[in-house]
Formats: structure tokens, sequence, C-alpha cells
């Protein structure tokens, strides 16, 4: 696993919790739609088995992402400014490249040089092979 690959995780495990959420909506929708009477007894029954599921799959992923997060921020956390808001702000936050460069008050090619030496130090700092 690369660095880049490394941070990346965070925002992979984010979408992956909306899509388990959104489902998860969905399944809610659909279950307060049935009624309880008796042809529909088996489908208001799987309904909820259903949502029971997604809601313990839902709480697997924030625990995960929760770890995740705390990992990942501690790694930025060790890295020195100014690559600390860079790293945060495009893997925790999620911002684009145009953004941080404006927050930052650099480049664009400013930006993304430095990215790539943020990244050299992340991978020094927890040794990812290439």
């Amino acid at each position: 696993m690369t660095a880049k690959e490394y941070l990346q995780q965070y925002g992979h495990a984010i979408k992956r919790t909306h899509a388990i959420s959104d489902h998860l909506a969905e399944l809610r929708a659909i279950a307060e739609n049935l009624r309880t009477e008796d042809g529909h007894r088996v489908e208001l029954d799987a309904a909820v088995a259903n949502l029971m599921d997604t809601e313990r799959k839902v709480s697997a992923e924030v625990a995960k992402l929760c770890r995740l997060e705390t990992e990942i921020a501690c790694t930025i956390g060790r890295m020195p400014e100014p690559y600390r808001t860079l790293l945060y702000e495009r893997y925790i936050n999620g911002k684009t490249w145009e953004q941080i460069a404006v927050d930052m008050h650099y480049s664009y090619r400013g930006v993304t040089k430095m990215h790539g030496k943020a990244l050299q130090a992340v991978k020094e700092c927890i040794e990812v092979p290439t």
C-alpha cells in the first residue's frame, strides 16, 4: 500500500458508510409502508430483518471509520507544517487542490509539488512499501 492509498482509506470509508446509510433509509421507508395485514406479514418480517442487518453494518462501518480517522489523523498530526495542513484538508476534509491552494495562499502547482513531498514524509513515517 502506498502512502497515498493509506491516506485515501478514510475517504473510501466515508463513501461506504454513506452508501450503507442511504440503503438503510430506503429500507426504513419500505418497512414503514408495509402493512401488518396477514398477507403482508412475511414481507414485513423480511423487511425488519433486513433493516436490522443493515443497521448492524452501519454501526460496524461507523466504528471502523472512527478508528481509521483517528489513525490517519494521528499520522498526519506527526507531519511538519505545512504538510500537516495540506494532508488534513485533502484526506480528512476532502477539499480539492484548488480549494487548498487558495486557503493556504499557494499556487496550484506549489500545492501539488508540496503534496509529493508530504506523501514522502508519510511514507517514511508509516514505512509503507512502494
